[in-house]
């Protein structure tokens, strides 16, 4: 079990704790890495799904593959 971690300690004294209580601290600090993975996830199956040169058109090296003379 970790103590004091990223949403208690420094200068806000534990807000987050006060406002929804230790139990609820603890559920956020042990689910964030889920989270943050299945957002990563989330994200690239929507690029995926959707049109890539929609997406790729902003990526320096790989835009100029989609570059047609008008």
């Amino acid at each position: 079990m970790r103590s004091g971690g990223d949403f208690e300690g420094g200068a806000g004294g534990g807000m987050l704790s006060k406002l929804v209580g230790p139990r609820y601290v603890q559920l956020l600090q042990n689910w964030t890495p889920t989270l943050v993975t299945w957002g990563g996830v989330a994200g690239t199956g929507l690029i995926w799904f959707t049109d890539w040169k929609l997406v790729l058109q902003y990526v320096p090296y790989i835009s100029g593959k989609f570059k047609t003379e008008d």
